[in-house]
């Protein structure tokens, strides 16, 4: 078996056209014919077939396909590291984050880096997304690191941030006048709460079963900066991480007690564990976790 059967072989899957094929790899029907041949007889399986002169993966092409995929993705990542090394490629760093970190932790995190002379050369290509979609895209191979409040089983979670939750009032609310609230403080106003399947409404569900209290929640938002709107309005009010939007004479910002513990998050930098990374993702993983990371992991 060799490189080039398998790189015809992706390419006929995508094509399935023989013609188009050949074309598009610059080599001759024939020898694309007998290269995919060759690979048939040392798999012992029918990798295609044809019907109609159409041309359509068997059973066994479409179970060998995705590891032909993710084989030639992996040694495209080792030679673009190479070319990294070499300085022949821009190093490109991939990071996903959401947006309660986008503003508070992200700016700092990449002054901080930058501040080495060997990190220079190093480019960002940054993606704001829901947190579960950060991890999802780092199991999927589309981002390098990312930021998450979630984990998961195959990938690496290092604690970097507690991120306290805070209550928004509208301006003229009589909570405004206080400097700090408690879960009993609030637990029966009116809520503007996250829609289901976000980690921030994960959260206050178990809260609120937890204390017994059942919400009164008038409204759910798809975002932060949703809810906030609807706060300044006087509609209810909303538990929030520290966003940018919270800058508002329309709202008030306060902190939840300590004695309610629930109400701080972790937050975790996460990458795949067992996928190589470029030298350039090696050394802003380092970075990150040497200065970052939380003395005590415990949430």
């Amino acid at each position: 078996m060799t490189l080039l059967q398998l790189r015809y072989f992706l390419v006929l899957a995508q094509t399935l056209h023989y013609t188009r094929t050949s074309e598009q790899l610059h080599i001759s029907q024939p020898s694309l014919s007998y290269a995919i041949s060759e690979l048939e007889k040392e798999l012992n399986v029918k990798l295609f077939h044809k019907e109609n002169r159409k041309v359509a993966l068997t059973i066994y092409g479409q179970q060998f396909l995705p590891y032909v995929s993710k084989a030639l993705a992996l040694l495209q990542d080792g030679t673009d590291s190479l070319q990294e090394m070499l300085g022949k490629v821009p190093q490109i760093v991939r990071l996903g984050y959401f947006h309660s970190v986008s503003a508070s932790f992200i700016p700092a995190l990449v002054e901080s880096f930058y501040q080495q002379e060997e990190a220079r050369n190093i480019r960002f290509q940054f993606v704001e997304s829901s947190s579960y979609d950060i991890l999802s895209q780092i199991q999927a191979g589309k981002l390098d690191l990312g930021f998450s409040l979630h984990q998961a089983d195959w990938a690496e979670s290092v604690g970097i941030i507690r991120q306290p939750l805070y209550l928004t009032v509208p301006a003229n609310h009589p909570l405004s006048s206080r400097s700090c609230v408690s879960f009993a403080d609030f637990s029966h106003e009116p809520q503007i709460m996250l829609e289901q399947g976000s980690n921030l409404r994960s959260n206050l569900d178990q809260i609120f079963a937890m204390r017994g209290v059942i919400p009164n929640i008038v409204f759910e938002v798809r975002e932060c900066n949703a809810a906030l709107q609807y706060v300044g309005l006087g509609f209810g009010v909303s538990v929030l991480p520290q966003v940018p939007a919270m800058d508002s004479d329309k709202v008030f910002v306060l902190p939840i007690s300590d004695q309610d513990k629930e109400f701080v998050r972790t937050v975790y930098f996460t990458f795949r564990r067992g996928r190589p990374l470029s030298p350039a993702a090696q050394r802003v993983r380092e970075h990150i976790i040497r200065n970052y990371s939380l003395k005590d992991p415990s949430p």
